[in-house]
């Protein structure tokens, strides 16, 4: 480093820390920040919380199945526990099992869709569908303005503080007579501005890393082998996101206008890129694959057989049933014995096969509006940065489609437990307790690929923005 840029350096170190102003700015956005990681894990604190007790109510319930084996049956409580620990035509649809997406160590710092998807189902062997669209009560308010988080701090408000002290580099010297005095020296205009942007690029980008290593820190273990690469590359993400928003500024800084027409751009390209574009993207993918959840109405709905009464209605449920079970039929004993049971098991399963079409239909929808909205995050570099930031934590919408993707082969597994007894007409014993169905959480191993391929995009853009700004100084230094 030589003397020139030393000096440099010295003389916007003392600017600042004289401008109470942005020392003011710097000390609230910390504090913001903060707020945002106590809030985010304020929340996951709450869902894990959550997910302990269910699986607590879960654990008990089956310890009281598998006690009622050996304990003698004294009272009415005892022998009704017992039925419907031993008997398939109560169990299949009394035991519950509980499907958990538990958060990541680091979901606190991007808190995504975890406020407004389901992170635990309570499934039994009835309708997949009815318990899958079970709605839990929450804020609708709270659902649509989402939770203040450390990556909402990051992509909203971060840009606005380098716009706070970037916006005047060029064109305050300008106003105060000070870049004459800057063009007779030995050192060029476009270095000069350069270096002081890059001593606010340190300030800022170590405001980012300073609070993200807290977050990281108080959230999780970093250096656990799973938590080393989703910190890294949150991490650099927060560098390449400020990078860019100083390479845009430079480049509007290097129209060499006001800088009050700096601040209106800058503004004016942060409404653009995080409220503009969003919204107009939403629009188009709203309007071009439209979502008709009014269909899938009918599978919250409790139906049951039109006349219990009815043997025959009973017979035909189930034989209908049968045909897409084939090996239940083959025991003689599938129509005999517990023929009501039988018949509701077969019903709820065939609500879910004349329904699976359409649900295929609706989540094909959710996809195609997933994949076009990706297609199209390139417009916005805040939007895409967000996306980015809720996959490294797995927060993102991919993670609840996988997630719900998974409840359909482990309800599978449940089905085929109870019903497998059912229609055999066999008790279940005390040692099938240890052949439970258990659920288990495959990843999506496709996770890192759009991750770093959105890092590089908006790595792109940074330099490109940076470039169109360093050129156009260049080319009007040598007019």
């Amino acid at each position: 480093m030589n003397r020139a840029t030393r000096k440099i350096i010295q003389y916007e170190w003392k600017v600042f820390i004289r401008n109470r102003f942005q020392l003011l700015m710097l000390g609230v956005l910390f504090l913001f920040g903060l707020y945002a990681i106590y809030h985010g894990q304020a929340e996951i604190i709450d869902q894990r919380d959550t997910i302990n007790a269910v699986m607590k109510l879960e654990q008990s319930e089956f310890d009281a199945y598998k006690s009622s084996f050996t304990e003698e049956l004294k009272t009415l409580e005892q022998e009704q526990t017992h039925d419907v620990a031993s008997r398939p035509a109560y169990a299949w649809y009394r035991h519950g099992y509980h499907a958990v997406l538990p958060p990541h160590d680091f979901a606190a710092l991007a808190i995504g869709q975890r406020d407004l998807y389901r992170y635990y189902y309570r499934l039994t062997a009835m309708s997949l569908y009815y318990q899958l669209f079970e709605n839990e009560l929450a804020n609708p308010g709270n659902l649509l303005t989402g939770n203040f988080d450390l990556a909402f701090v990051l992509v909203y408000l971060f840009p606005l503080l380098i716009i706070a002290f970037g916006y005047g580099l060029y064109a305050s010297d300008k106003e105060h007579g000070i870049l004459a005095l800057l063009k007779v020296q030995a050192t060029s205009v476009h270095k000069v501005l350069l270096i002081r942007m890059l001593c606010y690029f340190t300030l800022v980008v170590g405001l980012g890393l300073l609070l993200s290593i807290i977050g990281l820190y108080t959230s999780g273990n970093p250096l656990q082998s799973q938590n080393w690469l989703p910190a890294l590359v949150w991490l650099v993400c927060v560098i390449v996101y400020c990078a860019f928003w100083f390479g845009l500024l430079f480049a509007i800084v290097s129209f060499r206008k006001s800088s009050s027409f700096n601040a209106i751009a800058a503004v004016g390209c942060w409404l653009l890129f995080l409220i503009i574009v969003p919204a107009v993207l939403n629009v188009i993918v709203t309007t071009r694959y439209p979502l008709n959840s009014v269909a899938l109405a009918d599978l919250t709905r409790r139906t049951g057989l039109e006349n219990e009464d009815d043997k025959e209605e009973a017979l035909a449920v189930i034989n209908e049933f049968l045909e897409h079970k084939p090996e239940l039929a083959k025991s003689d004993s599938a129509l005999e014995e517990n023929l009501l049971p039988k018949a509701y098991a077969a019903f709820t399963s065939l609500k879910d096969i004349h329904h699976r079409q359409e649900v295929d239909a609706y989540y094909e929808g959710v996809i195609r509006r997933q994949q076009w909205a990706a297609n199209y995050l390139w417009l916005s570099p805040a939007a895409y940065m967000q996306e980015v930031l809720v996959k490294v934590v797995d927060t993102d919408l991919g993670q609840f489609l996988h997630f719900q993707d998974q409840l359909v082969s482990f309800h599978q597994q449940i089905s085929d437990f109870y019903f497998s007894r059912l229609f055999q007409n066999r008790p279940i014993s005390r040692e099938d307790y240890e052949q439970l169905p258990v659920f288990s959480m495959v990843q999506n191993g496709n996770k890192w690929f759009p991750i770093f391929k959105g890092i590089f995009t908006i790595a792109c853009a940074a330099i490109l923005v940076f470039s169109i700004g360093f050129v156009k100084f260049k080319k009007e230094e040598c007019l």
